[in-house]
């Protein structure tokens, strides 16, 4: 009986062991870095201000066919990391909305952050709260990715809608990347090649009400720029993003910009890593998986292993 008993222990733990394997929780969708100019934006089909990424250029061609399961990512988080090395001088507002289109059902859109000048512009947000997120049949998967440069989200800011900023706009040289967080999971700066190069700012504060969610400053390269500006609560004034900060220290980092409203937010800055830019890498991240089953298979293999040799003496 004891026998039994100890090998059916051994049997749970080994299959414990066995059936829990790690899974990737984030995964970068597309990594792209590219010039866009006003005979791009003119001349896009099949619309204008568009550039598009699909497996023939920077699209994850290892993105999950389905969404939903083994692994729910569209429940999770989008962390959308803006670089922008070059613009036309001026404090011209530009940006990027991000669509994804479907391979069934409509499209929907999600945006960078909206900035005035070079730099790095970090943003994370709910799969679930951005513009027409729920007409996509996730478990169906994503074909292609559609970025509008636009002056804002309104959905009619296309830069081509505004002749008249065509200089004030263009040409400009981004990176932009998209990395895919799991539901549950944290993001992992890690993941993304390089982007401690040239500074990484902090993560735009989600908004409080009365309790500030202001976002630290991130980690600055050589002149980088510190975080976006923290946004707080409706209540006491906040602070916003303290600075960018470097080890070893170096010169030209900054922080971000003072918050409003609510207390002191205390997100922690993310680190970036050593390296330049890398365009259309795409990778996932793996989850450790946990070998505490060895720790405890091995002694009661021993033990079974013991009463085993007894029984046969006394037989």
């Amino acid at each position: 009986m004891l026998r039994m008993m100890l090998g059916s222990v051994v049997a749970a733990i080994l299959l414990i062991g066995w059936t829990s394997p790690g899974r990737a929780e984030q995964f970068i969708l597309f990594d792209a870095t590219f010039d866009y100019t006003w005979d791009q934006a003119v001349n896009s089909r099949p619309s204008k201000s568009h550039y598009y990424i699909n497996d023939n250029n920077f699209l994850n061609k290892a993105r999950p066919a389905n969404w939903l399961a083994p692994v729910d990512y569209r429940n999770g988080t989008l962390h959308v990391r803006a670089e922008v090395f070059s613009k036309p001088p001026g404090t011209q507002t530009t940006g990027w909305t991000l669509c994804y289109i479907a391979n069934a059902g409509g499209y929907g859109c999600a945006d960078t952050d909206y900035y005035k000048s070079t730099g790095v512009f970090e943003r994370e947000v709910k799969m679930t709260s951005w513009w027409n997120n729920s007409q996509l049949q996730w478990d169906k998967g994503v074909k292609q990715m559609d970025l509008i440069y636009a002056i804002n989200d309104s959905g009619s800011g296309h830069i081509t809608n505004y002749p008249a900023l065509k200089d004030l706009t263009t040409p400009t040289r981004v990176r932009i990347t998209m990395v895919q967080v799991s539901a549950g999971s944290t993001y992992d700066p890690k993941i993304i090649p390089g982007a401690g190069d040239g500074g990484a700012g902090g993560i735009t504060g989600d908004a409080g009400s009365g309790d500030a969610a202001t976002a630290t400053g991130g980690t600055g390269g050589d002149d980088g720029t510190g975080g976006s500006t923290g946004t707080g609560g409706t209540t006491a004034p906040g602070t916003g993003g303290a600075a960018g900060s470097t080890n070893p220290p170096l010169s030209s980092s900054t922080g971000g910009s003072p918050g409003s409203g609510g207390a002191p937010g205390v997100s922690p800055p993310p680190s970036g890593s050593n390296g330049g830019p890398v365009a259309g890498t795409c990778a996932a991240a793996p989850s450790p998986t946990n070998p505490g089953w060895i720790a405890l298979a091995i002694p009661a293999a021993l033990v079974l292993l013991v009463v085993t040799r007894r029984r046969n003496r006394r037989g």
